[in-house]
């Protein structure tokens, strides 16, 4: 069958899975998340009182939700406060997740005749990825934010793609401008993303000297005056450049409450982190309260540099294979056995507790659970033989390692699949492109000359 054909077919299916998902979720509302009803708090009090706040202004304000969802997805939500309805933000999301899977097989597609291999294999891994299709209809900047990253990786993608001629990038300055703005679009949706301007700093250094373009460099500018603004602004609100209240939230709440129950079961950790809180909340105003959190982590992981490293990287690795299990959940309503989620399971009693939680879910979570894992598995790898294997696409590769293990490095003990889902898809092209290099035992193939 042509290429053309079996991609057309590809992109029906999943927009058939996407439309069969979208159904389900109206038919049966999904439970609603913390972070959806701030998002929309956050997006109503935008447009009716011009205030980014993600609470309800008639409540005794709380300074921490001034900060805690930055500004962009929630003007995107919009559209739902002008309709009254959360299912023109629901299309917009499922037209972005089709974006991005084209502009994943732009990045990644191979040569013409393994293309209609990759299309298969890309269509059993995205039914493999049920939060790609959840996400898309939830009122969650996952599927947003991955458009974004997407797009950061096309910029990078396109600019050192080389020229029929030669080797020279066949870019020009106007990627480079459009990676800083997307960029800053991230970080202004996503606080996870702000940090990254030091290892996207580093990758403009690499980049200045493998092209001498000084674009490189200066336009580092953008996303550093959007940090220099959006943190005057918070100062103005909290008294704090902080750029996001929820890294303290999730500072205490996850990294040392987990730490803590890894080592000394769930009830110390809940005296710890109770404690903290309350010797904190003695200080004088938010600021303060803030950095005396912060300290106080600092102070219990600094008894045990070592153990919490270890702690932290395995949540690094575990962001990778989390099968999705609370995304299932929580979306279709299921109520298996053991509620208590994995990622507690796991962090109370380790890998032993992994066997005890799947045999308290029955075969059937078992099962598919079993299945969801191994396809991370393969996505993993394959990700991994893309990027050591061959020399070409260098700098396109650097720069896709630097952003998932960035996002794997910061996520830590919170890796669950929700937060593995902006950068999926990225995963899912480098993976195909990796395992089909190794099964055809040629090497990187060239750049495809069709590009968006």
């Amino acid at each position: 069958m042509h290429p053309k054909t079996n991609q057309i077919l590809l992109f029906s299916a999943i927009l058939l899975i996407h439309l069969l998902f979208l159904t389900l979720r109206l038919i049966r509302p999904p439970e609603t998340l913390s972070d959806t009803v701030e998002y929309m708090d956050a997006a109503s009090n935008i447009y009716e009182q011009g205030i980014l706040y993600c609470g309800d202004l008639s409540d005794p304000i709380r300074e921490e939700l001034y900060t805690r969802r930055p500004p962009v997805y929630p003007l995107l939500l919009g559209l739902a406060v002008v309709t009254g309805s959360s299912v023109p933000v629901f299309i917009l999301q499922i037209l972005f997740s089709l974006f991005s899977i084209l502009l994943i097989t732009r990045i990644f597609q191979p040569v013409p005749q393994t293309r209609n291999k990759f299309y298969l294999l890309l269509l059993i891994l995205m039914l493999a990825t049920p939060a790609q299709f959840i996400y898309a209809g939830r009122v969650m900047a996952e599927i947003p934010f991955q458009l974004v990253l997407v797009l950061l990786a096309w910029c990078v993608y396109r600019y050192f793609s080389p020229e029929s001629n030669g080797n020279k990038p066949a870019g020009n300055n106007n990627h480079v401008w459009l990676f800083y703005l997307l960029l800053s679009a991230g970080m202004a949706m996503k606080p996870v993303l702000f940090p990254f301007v030091i290892p996207a700093a580093l990758f403009a250094f690499f980049a200045f000297v493998r092209t001498k373009k000084i674009v490189w460099i200066a336009a580092l500018l953008i996303p550093v005056l959007w940090i220099t603004a959006y943190g005057l602004r918070n100062v103005k609100q909290t008294g704090t450049m902080q750029y996001s209240s929820i890294q303290t939230a999730n500072l205490v709440n996850y990294n040392l409450r987990y730490f803590i129950m890894a080592g000394e079961g769930g009830q110390k950790a809940a005296e710890t982190v109770d404690t903290l809180y309350s010797r904190c909340g003695n200080e004088p105003g938010y600021a303060e309260k803030n950095r005396c959190l912060t300290r106080g982590v600092r102070e219990i992981v600094a008894k045990e540099p070592i153990r919490y490293a270890i702690f932290h990287l395995k949540g690094s690795v575990r962001y990778f294979i989390d099968p999705g299990r609370f995304d299932l959940v929580t979306f279709f309503k299921l109520s298996p056995p053991d509620t208590a989620g994995i990622l507690r399971v796991i962090n109370e009693e380790g890998i032993p507790g992994i066997a005890r939680f799947l045999k308290s879910q029955g075969w059937g979570w078992m099962i598919l659970l079993g299945l969801l894992t191994l396809f991370k598995l393969f996505k993993l790898s394959g990700l991994l033989l893309y990027l050591i294997r061959g020399h070409q696409e260098i700098p396109f590769r650097i720069f896709l390692a630097l952003l998932i293990g960035y996002l794997a490095l910061v996520t830590g003990p919170l890796g669950t699949s929700r937060f593995l889902l902006p950068v999926e898809l990225l995963i899912i092209g480098a993976s195909l492109k990796g395992w089909i290099m190794l099964l055809n035992r040629k090497g990187l193939q060239p750049y495809s000359s069709r590009i968006l």
